[in-house]
């Protein structure tokens, strides 16, 4: 195992010390304890044997010649050529999927550990005052406030006081546990409380009052939620519900109208209206094809319900990451709403044109 993490490693050192500080940071604030290195190494490999199987996917499928000829049907290219596509379509597509994956799984992890603290800092910092008010060191309230109903919280707690026992400085131990936690209100709070340590000023008075300050703001939090709700059922309609519906109506008025075009005389309208027809625009096929647009629709689709989980994330949690969450059930919701809709409308003109 560590020789498989000393491999990870040391592929994870070909990116500069900016990034992998960057990426520590991050992986600190969602709670993942192994080095930066060691991981960007893991995805680096897992992204490369990843686009090996899906370059020989698209060799099996002949994927980059059928996408080649459905935009340019006259385009012909060697074999070499259509080989050095597939390995570069293969690359971007699995190391771009692999790390939305990852990227999404650590954005998700890391908002949730900050509504974890976020929820029960106000008590941990009234109990920590208690302490204080009672003699006890820094270290020693935090250590005791640390109660096991805070959950992950008390564990971050108790993991960086005990190297303030051990003799580390108080205040590096509190930008250890900074660093653990991507939370606004705890990282102003332990920017008080070192300000406090360095001026001698009365901490247990501002633990008190910054607790009852974070209280009101949750609570603003959630009364702002419940204002917005009226807002949140019309996202999730026009996302899941709405667009879907539009696009599915439309591609099966395009079918309706190429089928109708097709059983039409070979004059067309002209033969039939005579000299008016020349003074009116005279009507023709759609230019745009069913399949064509049916992928246009899924890739509209795909990015409405994207957007619309973001929006809905920032208008119920006042985060776009907590939208994350809500994109593969609107996702879902979208596609059933479309092809049942267009299943239903297909089989209501089936009769007629089809």
């Amino acid at each position: 195992m560590n020789t498989l993490m000393g491999f990870y490693e040391t592929i994870g050192r070909l990116l500069s010390r900016k990034k992998i500080k960057a990426i520590e940071r991050a992986l600190s604030g969602a709670g993942v304890t192994i080095p930066a290195e060691s991981f960007v190494g893991f995805f680096l490999i897992v992204g490369a044997l990843a686009s090996l199987f899906v370059f020989l996917i698209f060799l099996h499928i002949s994927a980059v010649p059928r996408f080649i000829y459905a935009l340019s049907p006259g385009m012909m290219l060697p074999d070499f050529a259509l080989i050095i596509l597939s390995l570069i379509a293969a690359i971007v597509v699995t190391f771009g999927a692999t790390f939305l994956a990852f990227w999404a799984v650590i954005l998700l992890q890391t908002e949730a550990r900050k509504s974890a603290v976020e929820e029960v800092l106000p008590d941990f910092l009234t109990l920590m005052a208690a302490n204080i008010r009672s003699g006890m060191t820094i270290d020693q309230a935090m250590w005791y406030a640390a109660k096991p109903e805070y959950g992950l919280f008390s564990i971050e707690v108790r993991r960086v006081v005990k190297n303030a026992f051990s003799g580390e400085a108080i205040e590096k131990s509190l930008d250890r546990l900074d660093m653990r936690f991507n939370s606004r209100v705890l990282h102003r709070t332990l920017l008080l409380l070192k300000q406090a340590l360095a001026t001698g000023g009365e901490t247990a008075e501002i633990l008190e009052e910054t607790a009852q300050d974070a209280r009101d703001v949750a609570m603003h939090k959630k009364d702002i939620a419940s204002t917005l709700l009226v807002y949140i059922i019309f996202l999730v309609f026009a996302s899941a519900v709405g667009a879907p519906f539009l696009f599915s109506v439309s591609k099966t008025l395009i079918a309706v109208l190429a089928s109708a075009f097709a059983y039409m005389p070979a004059g067309g309208l002209d033969s039939s209206a005579g000299v008016f027809t020349s003074f009116l625009i005279t009507p023709s096929a759609p230019s745009v094809s069913t399949d064509e647009f049916f992928w246009f629709s899924m890739a509209l689709v795909f990015v409405t319900s994207l957007i619309g989980s973001l929006l809905l994330g920032i208008v119920q949690a006042g985060s776009k990451t907590q939208g994350i969450k809500f994109f593969p059930l609107m996702l879902g919701a979208s596609y059933a709403v479309y092809f049942l809709v267009s299943s239903a409308l297909e089989s209501m003109f089936a009769s007629m044109f089809f």
